[in-house]
């Protein structure tokens, strides 16, 4: 295989594995889903080999079980995998903010002043899915400015569980406006060069998402591992389905 064919193997691989990952982290594939890679590769015009790399990548992550010979399933959310998701994510915003401190500058404080004033109108036209991306990036840029980027690699690529969670909580518990009022804490914090009071906010931030377990698991059993296998909850949050035929 010359370098050119190994790029362009790649590349289908990559775009297979993003496409499959954004499905499910934002439950456009409900946690229960069978999906085949046989359905997958005729879908984008391709071989198997792609897809069942991207089954691989997405195994490692937790969002897929792979039976062999037999099936892959899209994981139910683990509340224990998003237990340990929390502690990363708040073990490492709890130190890099110090070094997000030590750098940024105007600009960046506007940054995310502007993000604030996007989420706050995805909470009035219940835009779940982008109010959860204008979220990711108020906290990747913490790590972005801090010099952090590669710890944010690695957070971001763990925590599919707590993102699909997540997105629940926002749909079900209605917590958007709460969580911009969280943001908009912990940027005057910030603002004021206050260390200790950012991290307490940021804390309680990631946090607040824990005390939801008894809440998400009653209202949608069957997304949960203690559920039932199958759920027939079906809403459209606005995610990148797969590619129709």
């Amino acid at each position: 295989m010359t370098t050119i064919d190994r790029s362009r193997t790649n590349s289908v691989q990559n775009s297979v594995y993003v496409t499959l990952r954004n499905s499910i982290i934002n439950l456009n594939l409900a946690p229960g889903t069978t999906i085949s890679e046989k359905e997958i590769a005729l879908r984008f015009n391709i071989s198997r080999t792609p897809v069942r790399e991207a089954f691989i990548h997405l195994s490692k992550e937790g969002l897929v079980k792979v039976y062999p010979q037999k099936e892959t399933q899209v994981s139910p959310i683990d509340f224990v995998r998003v237990k340990q998701e929390l502690f990363l994510r708040a073990s490492l915003e709890n130190a890099v903010v110090e070094f997000f401190l030590q750098n940024c500058g105007s600009g960046d404080y506007k940054t995310l002043e502007e993000l604030i004033t996007k989420q706050t109108a995805a909470v009035k036209t219940k835009s779940y899915t982008e109010f959860l991306d204008h979220d990711n990036s108020f906290h990747h840029l913490f790590f972005e400015v801090g010099g952090q980027v590669l710890s944010w690699e690695v957070l971001d690529r763990m925590s599919g569980h707590y993102h699909r969670a997540r997105l629940l909580s926002i749909w079900l518990t209605g917590a958007g406006n709460d969580l911009v009022r969280d943001h908009q804490k912990i940027y005057n914090a910030l603002k004021k060069q206050d260390l200790e009071t950012a991290r307490k906010l940021l804390y309680l931030h990631i946090y607040k998402l824990d005390a939801e377990e008894e809440i998400l698991r009653g209202k949608f059993p069957g997304y949960f591992t203690s559920g039932e296998e199958k759920n027939t909850f079906d809403v459209d949050f606005g995610g990148f389905p797969l590619p129709s035929g």
